[in-house]
């Protein structure tokens, strides 16, 4: 049996993915400048606590395919040293978040017509509602300040007042970098300025 020792970087979240039959994978970087990638197979000794990046040494031993099963991967992953366990601070953008201020409109909590954003780190998209039509987009660019926002789509339908969701729409798509701070989160557009702020729903 050959063996030889790896070193794996252990994103903080895992992603549905199909193997088998569909699963959720690790996402695992063998570099820490690589591209993350979707890992199917198990490490022996390591437990998994989502929201925190690892890095991690292993050892992964080739297996002999005579007395392997068929449907088993043909490499053993055992934990040897867990190097680094860090808290990843994106992670705590998964939420659901209620929009208080756009720009210098002042969203009053007696309203009804109050967007919100949810986050999801896992598929990496937004969703959520503009205060009158339902959207869904996608997550290109995040990391520990950075945020940057793909092609957003949405329902059609007019509402009495489009102020609210115009001024969303308007300011979403320029978001490129955001500060959480306890239950407050604020987006800024490239220059720094705050363009949205929300509360996280409870």
């Amino acid at each position: 049996m050959k063996t030889e020792t790896a070193f794996f970087w252990i994103n903080s979240s895992k992603i549905d993915c199909a193997g088998v039959g569909p699963m959720e994978c690790l996402q695992i970087k063998r570099s820490e400048t690589g591209a993350w990638e979707n890992f199917y197979d198990r490490i022996e000794g390591f437990d998994f606590e989502p929201g925190f990046i690892y890095h991690i040494e292993l050892t992964i031993d080739e297996l002999n395919e005579n007395t392997s099963p068929a449907d088993k991967s043909k490499l053993k992953y055992t934990l040897v040293n867990t190097i680094s366990k860090e808290r990843d601070k994106k992670y705590f953008l998964n939420d659901i978040w209620a929009v208080t201020r756009i720009g210098e409109l002042t969203i009053d909590k007696s309203t009804l017509q109050i967007p919100q954003l949810e986050i999801s780190i896992k598929s990496m998209q937004i969703m959520g509602n503009d205060g009158c039509n339902n959207f869904r987009g996608s997550i290109e660019i995040l990391n520990e300040s950075m945020m940057k926002f793909g092609p957003i789509m949405s329902t059609k339908k007019l509402c009495l007042d489009m102020t609210i969701p115009n001024a969303f729409n308007a300011n979403i798509s320029d978001v490129r970098s955001f500060k959480r701070e306890s239950l407050k989160l604020t987006l800024f557009d490239k220059d720094g300025v705050a363009i949205i702020e929300c509360l996280k729903v409870d």
